[in-house]
Protein backbone atom coordinates (compact mmCIF):
# COMPACT_ATOMS: atom_id res chain seq x y z
CA UNK A 1 0.00 0.00 0.00
CA UNK A 2 1.37 3.37 -1.04
CA UNK A 3 0.79 6.11 1.49
CA UNK A 4 0.13 9.55 0.08
CA UNK A 5 2.13 12.26 1.75
CA UNK A 6 -0.67 14.79 1.38
CA UNK A 7 -4.37 14.94 0.58
CA UNK A 8 -5.64 14.83 -2.99
CA UNK A 9 -7.64 18.02 -2.35
CA UNK A 10 -4.49 19.92 -1.42
CA UNK A 11 -2.55 18.59 -4.45
CA UNK A 12 -5.37 19.50 -6.83
CA UNK A 13 -5.72 22.94 -5.26
CA UNK A 14 -1.98 23.58 -5.66
CA UNK A 15 -2.11 22.49 -9.32
CA UNK A 16 -5.18 24.65 -9.99
CA UNK A 17 -3.69 27.78 -8.38
CA UNK A 18 -0.32 27.23 -10.08
CA UNK A 19 -1.76 26.63 -13.58
CA UNK A 20 -1.18 29.79 -15.63
CA UNK A 21 -4.21 28.91 -17.79
CA UNK A 22 -6.50 29.57 -14.79
CA UNK A 23 -4.89 32.87 -13.73
CA UNK A 24 -7.81 35.03 -14.88
CA UNK A 25 -9.98 33.29 -12.24
CA UNK A 26 -7.61 31.91 -9.59
CA UNK A 27 -3.94 32.66 -8.98
CA UNK A 28 -1.23 33.20 -6.42
CA UNK A 29 -1.02 36.66 -4.89
CA UNK A 30 2.08 38.70 -5.73
CA UNK A 31 3.92 37.60 -2.59
CA UNK A 32 3.03 33.92 -3.12
CA UNK A 33 1.80 33.27 0.41
CA UNK A 34 -1.90 33.20 -0.45
CA UNK A 35 -4.15 32.76 -3.46
CA UNK A 36 -7.00 34.82 -4.85
CA UNK A 37 -10.23 33.97 -6.61
CA UNK A 38 -11.38 36.76 -8.90
CA UNK A 39 -14.88 35.46 -9.73
CA UNK A 40 -16.22 32.62 -7.55
CA UNK A 41 -19.23 31.94 -9.78
CA UNK A 42 -17.21 31.63 -12.97
CA UNK A 43 -14.56 29.56 -11.18
CA UNK A 44 -17.33 27.21 -9.99
CA UNK A 45 -18.68 26.77 -13.50
CA UNK A 46 -15.46 26.69 -15.52
CA UNK A 47 -12.56 25.47 -13.37
CA UNK A 48 -13.71 23.53 -10.28
CA UNK A 49 -15.29 20.69 -12.31
CA UNK A 50 -11.95 20.15 -14.09
CA UNK A 51 -10.14 19.49 -10.79
CA UNK A 52 -12.88 18.28 -8.46
CA UNK A 53 -16.06 16.26 -8.94
CA UNK A 54 -18.27 19.31 -8.50
CA UNK A 55 -18.74 22.97 -9.29
CA UNK A 56 -20.06 24.06 -5.90
CA UNK A 57 -18.42 27.20 -4.48
CA UNK A 58 -19.76 26.68 -0.92
CA UNK A 59 -18.47 23.11 -0.89
CA UNK A 60 -15.06 24.29 -2.12
CA UNK A 61 -14.84 26.94 0.63
CA UNK A 62 -15.92 24.36 3.23
CA UNK A 63 -13.11 22.06 2.07
CA UNK A 64 -10.61 24.91 2.35
CA UNK A 65 -11.78 25.54 5.92
CA UNK A 66 -11.49 21.84 6.79
CA UNK A 67 -7.83 21.94 5.75
CA UNK A 68 -7.09 25.02 7.83
CA UNK A 69 -7.17 27.70 5.13
CA UNK A 70 -8.63 31.01 6.21
CA UNK A 71 -10.15 33.81 4.22
CA UNK A 72 -7.96 36.89 4.26
CA UNK A 73 -10.21 39.82 5.06
CA UNK A 74 -9.90 43.17 3.34
CA UNK A 75 -8.34 44.99 6.30
CA UNK A 76 -5.78 42.26 6.92
CA UNK A 77 -4.59 42.71 3.35
CA UNK A 78 -4.32 46.47 3.73
CA UNK A 79 -7.32 47.93 2.02
CA UNK A 80 -10.70 47.51 0.46
CA UNK A 81 -11.25 45.76 -2.85
CA UNK A 82 -14.30 47.83 -3.84
CA UNK A 83 -17.11 46.07 -5.63
CA UNK A 84 -15.08 43.13 -6.87
CA UNK A 85 -15.85 39.58 -5.84
CA UNK A 86 -12.21 38.97 -4.96
CA UNK A 87 -11.66 36.29 -2.30
CA UNK A 88 -8.24 35.51 -0.82
CA UNK A 89 -7.26 32.41 1.13
CA UNK A 90 -4.14 31.68 3.11
CA UNK A 91 -2.48 28.73 4.84
CA UNK A 92 0.89 28.76 6.57
CA UNK A 93 2.14 25.83 4.46
CA UNK A 94 0.47 26.65 1.11
CA UNK A 95 3.16 28.66 -0.65
CA UNK A 96 4.06 29.25 -4.28
CA UNK A 97 7.08 27.20 -5.34
CA UNK A 98 7.10 25.05 -2.20
CA UNK A 99 5.08 21.89 -2.96
CA UNK A 100 7.01 19.89 -0.35
CA UNK A 101 5.23 21.83 2.38
CA UNK A 102 1.83 20.54 1.22
CA UNK A 103 2.36 17.39 3.29
CA UNK A 104 2.10 19.56 6.41
CA UNK A 105 -1.49 20.53 5.53
CA UNK A 106 -3.83 18.13 7.33
CA UNK A 107 -7.57 17.79 7.40
CA UNK A 108 -8.99 18.87 10.76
Amino acid sequence: VIQRTHAAFVSKLYAMVSDSKTDQLISWTADGDSFQVMDPMELSQEILPLYFKHGNWQSFVRQLNMYGFHKVNDLEYGGVFGDTQLWMFKHLHFLRGQPKRLQMIKRR
